[in-house]
């Protein structure tokens, strides 16, 4: 029996964890069930997470040592969505700190299994998700990263209108939605140059491209181009705007991931 003793902050599955995570425990690569009924009470559609989550990280892990394959990319997997809330009002900040080694090895683990040439499209992108969360960039982490239909809505950071922007088939502009017109006044998009990317975007940028997912290297460079304002005509860097309101609030002391790319 896994040893499970946490304080009681707010809400959070604290009973209904042990015997699930038992069960991965035994079976970490075929019970497909238990796994995700452990999704559901840790990192609930991959966004509400609470104290019982960062408890189980040192499980996970565990799991992620032992090396089998399809048990390593579920632990990772799971840890990184777990890791995507840290800055949730889960009340368990004093926990996550006395993680921090483990926060850092399964950080290592991440980077050295996105490094392996056996990964699926979907497991890449897992991985890099949860990269990008280990490392503190909770809203990439959560971005949907949809460039066949893509749309994301910023605000001027000059007038404050709020921008439409399209990177997909119906185009790459910034426009201003309409109610009854749809899209108008568009103004096409700068594509960044992927030499000129830095920091977090370059590392996204290699990464994809490294990965072989092509489609997300090159959108990558689109959302970290520059758009036009249709209002008032001003530009600005599509990614860094959308980076500065969709960060999500810390919570209240702020734990920090183990940092850098």
């Amino acid at each position: 029996m896994i040893e499970w003793q946490l304080p009681r902050y707010g809400r959070g599955p604290y009973d209904e964890v042990p015997p699930v995570l038992e069960r991965v425990l035994r079976s970490p690569s075929s019970d497909e069930e238990a796994w995700q009924k452990l999704w559901h009470l840790l990192a609930t559609e991959g966004l509400a997470v609470s104290a019982a989550s960062y408890a189980a990280l040192p499980y996970l892990r565990d799991i992620a040592r032992a090396g089998e394959t399809t048990a390593v990319d579920r632990a990772l997997d799971l840890a990184g969505a777990i890791m995507a809330g840290v800055h949730q009002d889960h009340g368990a900040d004093d926990l996550i700190r006395t993680l921090a080694p483990v926060i850092a090895e399964l950080k290592q683990m991440v980077s050295r299994r996105l490094n392996d040439n056996d990964l699926s499209t979907a497991t890449a992108m897992a991985l890099f998700r949860a990269h990008l969360a280990f490392a503190g960039a909770s809203v990439w982490s959560l971005a949907e990263y949809d460039f066949e239909d893509g749309f994301y809505g910023v605000g001027c950071p000059h007038c404050h209108l709020s921008v439409t922007i399209a990177i997909g088939v119906y185009g790459r502009y910034s426009a201003y939605r309409d109610w009854d017109q749809g899209d108008i006044r568009r103004r096409s998009l700068q594509q960044a140059d992927p030499s000129d990317l830095d920091g977090l975007a370059a590392w996204m940028h290699e990464t994809a491209r490294d990965l072989g997912i092509s489609q997300l290297a090159e959108g990558i460079t689109w959302l970290f181009g520059r758009a036009e304002c249709p209002e008032c005509a001003s530009t600005f860097v599509i990614g860094d705007q959308y980076a500065a309101e969709n960060e999500p609030h810390h919570s209240t002391d702020g734990p920090v991931p183990a940092g850098g790319w």
